[in-house]
């Protein structure tokens, strides 16, 4: 059984005042995330298949993880969905069939809050890559691979034309991978493969959870008051 030991408050703060500083490299990855479509030129693009959405799981309940460990397999023991976030969860499903938005391939980590998240939205838990968490205890160094990774998946094509690959992951793999964070809760980011698997996927940008409502019409068609 997998588990994972918290960091006590002090530990955290001593690991926050360690963080390495901004490099060029770090702003070099900054300018990479600079958005330059909206809503509905993204919405047209993941129509057309080909891109990968990187998915941060949707709206969580006020509590941390288990300060004491997390047990992968036991939900208990994590920050879990929310009412909101499961509503939020279906609504993304929801707004991707009305948009005609193919899923392909859907990668999460392994906590409970990633796996319903993409259960809720896609009708499956998705397949599980250790590469999508990074949690405090990590070494740097092995969080900086895991970033280096995610950048060669969201580089990778999906392998069946006119689908989109979805990751559902953490913030703090956007931390890793491009040197930003990444919320509210259900932000999602979208990216164009290359296809060379060389970790430079084209940044289109963002979708905030509530937007695909809206996108999808499913906001003009709510009953009024």
């Amino acid at each position: 059984m997998k588990r994972r030991t918290g960091w006590v408050c002090l530990l955290a703060l001593t690991l926050l005042v360690a963080m390495p500083s901004v490099t060029d490299a770090d702003e070099e990855r900054r300018q990479e995330l600079v958005p330059r479509f909206k809503g509905p030129e993204i919405v047209a693009k993941l129509k057309q298949g080909g891109y990968v959405i990187m998915v941060r799981h949707m709206a969580t309940v006020h509590s941390p993880d288990n300060l004491y460990g997390v047990d992968l397999e036991d939900c208990t023991t994590q920050r879990i969905l929310s009412d909101e976030g499961k509503q939020q969860a279906r609504d993304l499903g929801e707004a991707f069939r009305k948009l005609d938005i193919q899923v392909g391939q859907v990668y999460v980590s392994p906590y409970c809050r990633t796996r319903e998240t993409s259960k809720l939205a896609f009708g499956t838990e998705g397949e599980i890559s250790d590469t999508l968490s990074v949690w405090d205890e990590l070494e740097v160094e092995e969080k900086t691979a895991r970033g280096s990774e995610i950048r060669q998946m969201l580089d990778t094509p999906p392998t069946k034309p006119g689908t989109n690959t979805v990751l559902v992951t953490h913030t703090g793999n956007l931390l890793w991978s491009f040197g930003l964070d990444s919320r509210p809760e259900g932000l999602a980011h979208v990216f164009k493969p290359t296809g060379l698997s060389i970790g430079r996927a084209s940044y289109l940008g963002m979708v905030r959870p509530e937007e695909w409502r809206s996108l999808s019409g499913m906001d003009a068609a709510a009953p009024q008051p």
